[in-house]
């Protein structure tokens, strides 16, 4: 058995947020959904499905009970949650998949618990739309192309969010990062949910701590906050990145969704929004 991939949907979600995503994967032969966790309001588990250690990529939808817990106290279950994976099931390393605030607790979850021995090793991470850095940047007059053009590195930051950086060195050192970030029509800075500035920040965060940071930009219909989990062009990218053994992850990725026959690979200073 390969590394388990976790999938965490967000704040007020359910399965119907992760659901695109393992059935994508499932349909194209490169995963296996083996098991659904539900989270209790209690911390409470159960487990429906089996992990088989003769199936090479299996799949796990964590749902969270009370949807709009505090994050601290996902990442508490989730952390409970790979103990148990480890010591019932054999886990020795997974992958995380996260929507919206499910990436920002599997982010935590990698810091916080970073170098806890009882939990499998995190080998690869995927973030979509997180808002990392809460609100900030929501309202920026910045357009997409101004925000892309800056460092990762955001103007102002949350308490949380200065607690992680000083906290970031015990993130895991060997797992690699694709943070997928959404715009619905490539000017406006933010996927009507999320901004632009606040989804980057965890480049800034994880970069040179974990082993790679990519970036998947999405502008267009995909780029809105609850189409990106849905749409098969961010679909396929993450297929590609946790389970393609000769794929090669871009530092930075633009998917076009107005032109679903065109994707783009360019750096931010050579963004041409109007083509």
């Amino acid at each position: 058995m390969n590394a388990v991939t976790i999938f965490v949907h967000g704040f007020n979600g359910n399965a119907d947020s992760t659901d695109h995503l393992i059935h994508g994967a499932q349909k194209n032969g490169w995963a296996q959904k083996m098991l659904v966790v539900k989270i209790k309001n209690d911390g409470a588990m159960d487990f429906d499905g089996e992990l088989d250690q003769q199936v090479a990529n299996p799949m796990v939808q964590v749902l969270f009970e009370n949807n709009r817990a505090p994050e601290r106290r996902q990442v508490s279950w989730m952390h409970q949650l790979l103990i148990k994976l480890r010591q019932s099931f054999g886990v020795e390393q997974y992958n995380g998949v996260g929507h919206s605030l499910g990436s920002n607790v599997l982010v935590n979850l990698a810091i916080k618990f970073g170098k806890d021995s009882r939990l499998p090793a995190l080998k690869k991470l995927v973030t979509i739309a997180g808002p990392f850095n809460g609100l900030h940047g929501f309202l920026s007059q910045d357009t997409v192309k101004d925000v892309m053009a800056k460092s990762w590195e955001p103007n102002k930051r949350t308490h949380h969010f200065k607690k992680l950086v000083r906290n970031r060195h015990l993130f895991p050192k060997g797992a690699e990062v694709l943070n997928v970030i959404g715009s619905v029509d490539g000017i406006l800075n933010n996927d009507v949910y999320v901004a632009v500035d606040s989804a980057r920040a965890v480049g800034y965060l994880l970069d040179g701590v974990a082993a790679k940071v990519s970036e998947l930009m999405v502008i267009g219909p995909d780029g809105y906050h609850c189409e990106l989990n849905r749409s098969q062009n961010v679909s396929r990218e993450i297929n590609q990145f946790l389970w393609d053994e000769k794929y090669i992850a871009q530092d930075f990725k633009l998917i076009n969704s107005y032109r679903a026959d065109k994707v783009y690979q360019l750096a931010p200073e050579e963004l041409n929004w109007a083509n």
